[in-house]
């Protein structure tokens, strides 16, 4: 009863309270949506939403928000609101549309709608999912059947050709199985350039444990956060007993058959035609809609070893059962996404073996190929293992496959790396509360400057709070670049480490680093301007990078130093902050995504803008639209 008269009581209070006027609804928005050629998109689904301070103050859903466009493409939506909107276009077999966007998955831009404005100009477009297609078959010229096939996207990473992606969007990275004519059919490709690919990486377990991993959650989860997401029981014929060990094949894959003289084979990962990494393979470049179908990819088997060992606590004991993966060429240049802490698991399949240790750490890894390798922990989520009370170990070894056995091979595992640090607030007399993010330490993403500079990859730093607040993690050694999240108002003004400046640049973690010192500063340095062409205000991408070109590589997937904005139709743009330096500012066809190339950012420095940029100066720069 008490609960209810509460209930009563606080109902009467929130209709008494002055409700603030709702603005007038007397606007529209009609346009048409359309296909990467101008064609309309007949029964597109196309969503209008109202964004930023306009949504604040008008809660309520516009009416009509979702509608249908006719079989012309055409749309419409009335009884608006003025303020910005985000309009996006959907169907079956496309990739989405927003306003004003130039290609697949490009910026976004608002749709801006006056009181009692009726506009009639938005125009979405789509594009027609690509498809490539072809056959796999293996040395006998025969079907490969049941085997997975990847279609990896090639992008620029840290100033470097690298292939995968950083976005996380599934339609980006397709797959599929062959059947059995050896066929496959990879669907749902946006326009862009592919290397296509069949991964194969084979798993060593030992035969005591295959027998029992299924019932054993802890050992499951354990393979599953080392790429591992399937194991078979004992007797599927992807699982191949020999000796103490166990094989199971990726996909449906047979092991090859032994060569006359009984030695191993092995197949290894394969880009089209027949190329054994990435940047060798010929790439396939599709347009909206097209459909290449005449792909066939030659696998080869090749002489393999066995390579046995022992895993080594540095007290020289045994560690509890640990997944551990062989990385050759065939991962050389891939992304290997998911190796933030918290976003799944990595991608397997394109190192050449993988292998779970026993419970006296011992380790088998069957049918390897002759190669250059590096041993490493196949779970890169060290600080997973704290959270369940274990002791974190990581390994990092070469190793080399010839044309024998390895036997005997002694890895000794690491302690983990501890990573600690603070964060510091220079702000000015009206500066904003630091965000609750902030306060909590903030997120800091630790990642390799280039995206094929090996296994290690990249960690995330958890904030812990505290007065300062403070963040701490631990890791494997390596080569990273440190990127600490920006928000609320603050922007990173520096990074030291043991009084080093380690700001946007790589360093090596060797020992534990405890010291880290992150200033943030409430101060930016904005830019701003408008983009012309020879007829006025034009819609255009701004980008911005240094002017020394030694800084145009080796900076990670998301770089401070090298930025992109898109202006409004009308050619205002703004970058929120630039850390201090000298820079280059030109305007481009926001229709590429590749700017930032070094060999296309060395075209656009010859004629861009020189800007220099200091800690909390405005810099004021009119720009021309490149046409070339």
């Amino acid at each position: 009863m008490v609960v209810l008269r509460r209930l009563v009581l606080l109902a009467g209070l929130l209709a008494a309270a002055p409700q603030s006027p709702q603005p007038p609804r007397t606007g529209m928005i009609a346009g048409q949506v359309v296909d990467a050629s101008g064609a309309p998109v007949a029964e597109a689904i196309v969503r209008v939403t109202l964004t930023g301070a306009a949504l604040t103050r008008d809660a309520a859903p516009p009416p009509g928000g979702r509608v249908m466009a006719d079989g012309e493409g055409r749309f419409f939506v009335a009884d608006l609101p003025a303020g910005d909107y985000y309009l996006e276009a959907t169907k079956e077999g496309y990739a989405r549309g927003t306003f004003a966007q130039r290609r697949p998955y490009g910026p976004d831009r608002y749709f801006t709608l006056g009181e009692g404005e009726r506009r009639t100009d938005a125009r979405l477009t789509m594009w027609k999912f690509a498809v490539i297609a072809g056959t796999v078959v293996d040395e006998a010229g025969e079907p490969a059947i049941g085997v997975g096939v990847r279609a990896v996207p090639s992008s620029i990473i840290g100033g470097r050709q690298a292939f995968g992606n950083l976005e996380l969007i599934s339609e980006l990275v397709p797959a599929a199985v062959t059947d059995d004519r050896g066929m496959f059919r990879l669907t749902q490709l946006v326009p862009g350039t592919y290397v296509v690919v069949v991964p194969y990486t084979q798993t060593t377990l030992p035969a005591p444990l295959a027998g029992t991993v299924a019932q054993d959650v802890a050992l499951r989860n354990d393979l599953f956060f080392g790429g591992i997401t399937e194991v078979m029981p004992l007797g599927n014929p992807r699982m191949q007993q020999s000796g103490d060990a166990v094989l199971l094949t990726p996909t449906r894959v047979l092991v090859p058959p032994r060569l006359p003289d009984g030695r191993l084979q092995s197949y290894r990962t394969t880009y089209y035609p027949s190329a054994t990494t990435a940047s060798a393979a010929t790439p396939i470049t599709v347009a909206s809609g097209d459909e290449r179908t005449d792909l066939t990819i030659a696998m080869r088997p090749v002489p393999a070893v066995r390579i046995s060992g022992r895993l080594v606590l540095p007290d020289g004991s045994a560690p509890p059962p640990t997944t551990i993966r062989l990385a050759g060429e065939g991962a050389t240049g891939i992304v290997n996404r998911g190796l933030v802490s918290g976003s799944g698991p990595p991608v397997a399949g394109f190192d050449a073996a993988t292998a779970l240790s026993g419970t006296d750490g011992r380790f088998t890894l069957l049918d390897v190929p002759a190669g250059e390798y590096v041993l490493t922990h196949a779970d890169p989520f060290l600080s997973r293992a704290i959270r369940l009370g274990r002791q974190a170990y990581w390994i990092s070894q070469r190793v080399t496959v010839g044309t024998t056995d390895v036997t005997d091979l002694t890895v000794t595992m690491r302690p983990a790396l501890r990573v600690e640090g603070r964060l510091e607030f220079n702000g000015s007399p009206n500066a904003p509360a630091a965000s609750p993010m902030l306060a909590r330490g903030g997120v800091t993403t630790f990642e390799a400057p280039f995206a094929d500079m090996g296994p290690i990859g990249q960690f995330a730093a958890e904030g812990l709070g505290g007065t300062p607040p403070a963040f701490a993690t631990v890791a494997g050694g390596g080569r990273y670049i440190m990127r600490p999240v920006e928000t609320g108002g603050w922007f990173v003004q520096s990074i030291t480490a043991d009084g080093r400046d380690i700001t946007d640049r790589a360093f090596d973690l060797e020992s534990d680093m405890t010291s880290i010192v992150v200033s943030y500063t409430d101060r930016p340095s904005k830019i701003a301007g408008t983009v012309k062409d020879a007829r006025g205000g034009v819609s255009a991408m701004v980008v911005a990078f240094p002017q020394d070109p030694a800084r145009w590589t080796g900076y990670g997937s998301n770089p401070r130093l090298l930025r992109s904005v898109v202006s409004t139709p009308a050619g205002a743009y703004v970058i929120p902050h630039l850390p201090p330096g000298a820079y280059y500012l030109a305007a481009i066809d926001d229709a590429s995504d590749d700017w930032r190339d070094p060999k296309r950012l060395e075209l656009l420095a010859r004629d861009a803008a020189q800007i220099t940029v200091t800690t909390g100066t405005p810099v004021s720069r009119d720009l021309t639209l490149r046409t070339k």
